[in-house]
């Protein structure tokens, strides 16, 4: 039977036309709205968006195209789901930060293993993802009537404080025939929850970020809570108060709460203290609307302290976005199998010593005890980071916009005064400076390197048409050289090409030449005297800083023209910080010593090309492989020789390079 009142049924509303079917709508809404059990709760807060008549038409003629009780129930729940989804991987529409990737929750679900006669809750439960799965995994362990009544009436219990979302968590809930009496969805701030209402399980991902500005203040006096302003830090505690003794929880967390020192340590001494947290799943990026964020997954019981934790390294050498590339139930398998839910007395760790990379380890109590923070990382990967020079460009504006309006709290807070019962400026607000100045530093970094990469591959300038150029300029190297070019063989290409490009080996098309070093025990001085002298130390952003120029005094070496450094010239770091790529400035032409750089020489090349392809993360990629691996780590010149770049025609090399220069130039 229907709970709607009859004049609010569908019916009541479609017969309505212009103006008068706006002011009815509304009407409705506004009753349904003050309705007490599951109507009120899926229609909380309800206004209506579109006061157009003939909008609001559309929308009603398109609803009644369907007949909806003609379609099964799970499949108008698996339709709802589904739209939920697709609207969490809009970042435009803002609700991806309400909806957590159903292959995460369906992994934490499985290891929790709620029971079909226990209590589940999620205090931030957004859509309803953690719970609908939680009843999905509970509904099959028993056919009895009074536990699947049980399960269906009083062992869910939900909490957002954001009103459009508790309808869409009531409304899920309902399509999938939970709660039809009442919802277990409730619209309150959980942080300010002072019931004494407790569960035996606990699973969900409490929102990024600090407290909105303007939220009613936490009475952490009066709930034993530890004073912080950090809200993923509260919501722990929170979660810590309302878990039964014996209860599990499941929580997403980001690393700071792993990391950070004061308060946050403070409340993570008590979790180790008080509770058994045995596992860290940690999470790559790219599976939650907020960028960049770093997270895992804290897996803990109540009643006994910390010892042994295990942890699944799910985030190194591992790539996902949420459009192209999203995190399916799969590629947690192998972490839901070594977590052995019911049986972690027989857990074995992937990671030995034959195989020291693997993701599943046991850090002993001993080893714990001595660390100041848990954030675990032993896997000797590389991290290569996927994202588009359109997503760093979009988490740089973010970060900027953050800043911007940091600094609009802190003017009118300067203007207002900042007075007790000043609101112009909230130190709790949503914005950190220092935090997000520094990470766009880090992101300028990685989108300097994107932006190499790209010219490199010929993405940032539209192809010429074949001319000649390349041909001729293979004919005058192979001229030059008196051989043919090497086939570069398939497996040591990093990436397609335009077709009127080719592969080259380094050491066919350049001249390398070492560098010398100074005997050991003779000093340099700063007098304008002898030979110029260019330490790895000076050579920093793809040229030589020559303030602190020093020379080398002419009887250490009264010949030195082996070792001469022309403008021409391009360096490469041979030993210190391998790999490091610059040209040499015009106020240092001549004569000068290199120690631990190797100097290329070259004509038929373009040097800035050479430069930002040398420095691009195909070539310094191979640099770390064909690096010796010694007390000294050192780049030989046959090895050097080796490098596979791709070569463009000439007049492309300076196209790209201008390109590349200018936008680079942006940066500094």
């Amino acid at each position: 039977g229907s709970s709607i009142p009859e004049d609010c049924k569908w019916k009541a509303l479609i017969k309505e036309n212009g103006d008068d079917l706006v002011k009815k709508y509304e009407e409705i809404l506004k009753t349904l709205s003050d309705e007490k059990g599951l109507i009120g709760t899926i229609f909380t807060r309800a206004t209506n968006k579109i006061d157009r008549p003939v909008m609001l038409k559309k929308v009603l003629d398109m609803v009644s195209e369907e007949n909806w009780y003609l379609m099964d129930g799970d499949f108008k729940g698996a339709i709802y789901e589904g739209i939920l989804e697709k609207n969490g991987q809009d970042k435009k529409s803002g609700a991806g930060q309400y909806f957590t990737p159903r292959a995460l929750i369906s992994a934490i679900v499985d290891v929790v293993d709620p029971k079909i006669t226990e209590t589940v809750a999620d205090p931030c439960c957004g859509t309803g993802g953690f719970l609908l799965a939680a009843y999905d995994h509970m509904k099959k362990q028993s056919n009895d009537i009074e536990k699947q009544k049980f399960l269906k009436n009083d062992a869910l219990f939900g909490a957002d404080n954001t009103s459009l979302v508790v309808t869409l968590a009531s409304m899920n809930l309902y399509l999938h025939d939970i709660g039809t009496k009442k919802s277990p969805i409730v619209y309150q701030d959980s942080l300010l929850d002072k019931s004494d209402k407790m569960y035996n399980v606990i699973i969900t991902n409490p929102p990024f970020g600090t407290r909105p500005q303007g939220s009613v203040g936490i009475d952490f006096d009066g709930r034993g809570f530890i004073e912080t302003s950090d809200n993923q830090v509260n919501f722990l505690q929170h979660i810590m108060s309302i878990v039964k003794t014996g209860g599990r929880v499941g929580v997403v967390l980001p690393d700071s709460v792993l990391t950070d020192g004061g308060a946050t340590k403070k409340v993570r001494d008590k979790l180790m203290k008080n509770y058994n947290l045995h596992t860290i799943l940690r999470l790559p990026t790219g599976i939650f609307y907020a960028n960049g964020v770093k997270t895992n997954v804290l897996f803990f019981e109540k009643g006994k302290p910390t010892q042994d934790i295990w942890v699944y390294d799910y985030r190194t050498e591992v790539k996902h976005t949420m459009a192209t590339k999203p995190m399916t139930r799969a590629h947690l398998d192998e972490f839901v199998e070594c977590y052995c839910a019911g049986h972690m007395q027989d857990r074995k760790p992937t990671c030995t010593e034959d195989n020291p990379n693997g993701r599943w380890r046991c850090f002993t109590a001993e080893e714990v005890s001595q660390r100041d923070d848990l954030n675990f990382k032993w896997i000797d990967f590389t991290e290569e980071d996927e994202r588009s020079v359109d997503e760093l460009i979009a988490e740089v504006q973010s970060f900027s916009d953050s800043i911007r309006q940091a600094l609009g709290y802190f003017k009118n807070g300067l203007i207002n005064g900042f007075g007790y019962e000043s609101t112009s400026f909230d130190s709790k607000s949503n914005v950190s400076i220092s935090n997000s100045a520094q990470s766009i530093i880090e992101l300028v970094e990685v989108l300097k390197s994107k932006l190499i990469t790209a010219g490199i591959q010929g993405k940032l300038t539209k192809q010429l048409e074949s001319d000649g150029t390349a041909h001729e300029l293979y004919q005058q190297i192979q001229a030059e050289k008196q051989k043919h070019i090497s086939a570069i063989k398939p497996e040591d290409i990093p990436f397609e090409i335009p077709c009127n490009w080719k592969w080259v080996k380094l050491g066919e098309i350049v001249t390398i030449l070492g560098g010398k070093r100074i005997p050991a025990g003779r000093s340099l001085t700063t007098e304008n005297t002898g030979h110029k002298y260019i330490r790895v130390s000076d050579m920093k952003n793809m040229s030589v800083e020559t303030s602190n120029l020093l020379y080398v005094p002419e009887d250490i070496y009264p010949s030195i023209s082996r070792y001469i450094i022309n403008k021409e010239d391009v360096y490469i770091t041979v030993a210190g910080t391998i790999g490091r790529v610059g040209t040499i400035p015009d106020e240092i032409d001549g004569a000068n010593l290199t120690e631990n750089a190797d100097r290329l020489v070259f004509t038929l090349l373009d040097k800035k090309w050479l430069v930002f392809c040398l420095s691009s993360d195909a070539v310094q990629k191979q640099i770390s492989y064909l690096t010796t691996q010694v007390a000294q780590p050192k780049l030989a010149i046959k090895k050097i020789q080796e490098f596979c770049i791709p070569l463009p025609p000439l007049a492309e090399q300076k196209r790209i390079a201008d390109v590349l220069e200018r936008a680079l130039g942006v940066f500094e």
